[in-house]
């Protein structure tokens, strides 16, 4: 019998699972976990590497999704295979602090609500490169995570079950199963981002809460870029479009109370006062490469940059996601771009 089980969705990861893993090897105390590994159809040697993987701390189940579906088909899977009544969502770009397992535990034995969630931190791992982008992304822009402005020991919604690093009683998690879906929790429709937040959403309806406790440290391996990390929020702004159609209520909170209006504005403005038709192709082009040059060279007013870049990926997310057919989407980006992006050289250069 296993004390706690580890969840961990892999895709593409060959070259940086035995990091990963290792660190699992190296976890202080004699709690007993597994580590539940589900390959998302990799197309690299992520499952061939995480077969041939032999933990002796640990015990390793590694299972194998032949068509990628996502993360939340893989974080499916892995549930139905665990046996512990604990059980630790992490990232396969998450290695854990040596006493993650063990401080999870403790955790739910010190907390022990069966309706509580333990979200532990996770910071960018100390060997890898990070730049001004990942500094702002982790810190005052918390486009990835908000832990920059979290409190320990405080409670916090449903916004902040991070999937990287949260532990759940499986007796509870398993009542956001999804009616009809043969034992589903993750919605399968949000590929790129959401899962995690709208089973949390879900689950806060059935009472759950979610307590940080910042010592549970898990270290982030994900090098991201501005062109990465603008890729990362246009397909998040696509998948809030998808939350908010299956949860209306949430609509101010996730896309902003001023969202119907920006939208009916570009859309008049489109017909009314056509930009060129290359203007967002051209401008996002122009201000990726600034950004782009910044990265690694610092500027007063590079966190304001990165923030209306961020931003105006995440609308062209939503816009797209709003919008089906790409001809008529076309002019309102062209539009969106002018709006947001027309004056970025001015205030950012001081010229």
């Amino acid at each position: 019998m296993f004390d706690l089980s580890v969840v961990m969705a892999c895709h593409n990861r060959a070259y940086g699972l035995k990091t990963i893993l290792d660190g699992y090897e190296q976890q202080r105390g004699d709690d007993r976990f597994e580590v539940i590994a589900v390959d998302d159809a990799s197309v690299d040697d992520t499952y061939e590497f995480l077969k041939s993987y032999r933990p002796s701390r640990f015990l390793l189940r590694v299972e194998r999704l032949e068509k990628n579906q996502g993360q939340a088909a893989a974080r499916n899977l892995g549930v139905a295979l665990t046996s512990a009544p604990l059980i630790l969502f992490a990232d396969d770009d998450v290695g854990p602090g040596p006493f993650l397992v063990s401080g999870h535990l403790t955790a739910h034995r010190y907390y022990p609500e069966k309706d509580l969630a333990i979200l532990g931190h996770v910071v960018w791992a100390p060997d890898i490169p990070v730049n001004t982008l990942m500094y702002h992304i982790d810190g005052i822009g918390a486009e990835q995570f908000s832990y920059y402005y979290l409190k320990n020991e405080q409670e916090y919604d449903f916004r902040h079950f991070y999937t990287a690093n949260v532990s759940i009683q499986k007796e509870f998690l398993l009542k956001g199963t999804i009616p009809g879906t043969d034992g589903k929790l993750f919605d399968l429709i949000f590929r790129y981002a959401y899962e995690d937040g709208e089973l949390s959403y879900r689950l806060t309806k059935q009472g759950m809460r979610i307590k940080y406790l910042s010592p549970l440290m898990g270290y982030h391996y994900n090098y991201q870029t501005i062109w990465s990390f603008s890729t990362r929020q246009y397909r998040a702004g696509t998948n809030a479009v998808l939350l908010v159609r299956k949860h209306p209520e949430l609509q101010g909170l996730i896309m902003g109370k001023r969202w119907p209006l920006h939208l009916l504005r570009w859309r008049l403005q489109s017909r009314l006062k056509p930009c060129p038709p290359d203007t967002a192709a051209r401008l996002e082009d122009e201000y990726l490469h600034l950004a782009s040059t910044h990265e690694w060279a610092p500027h007063p007013r590079l966190d304001q940059l990165y923030i209306t870049l961020l931003s105006y990926f995440f609308y062209k997310g939503l816009i797209d996601g709003t919008i089906d057919d790409p001809e008529s989407a076309r002019p309102i980006h062209n539009v969106h771009a002018y709006r947001v992006l027309s004056n970025i050289k001015t205030w950012f250069t001081g010229s």
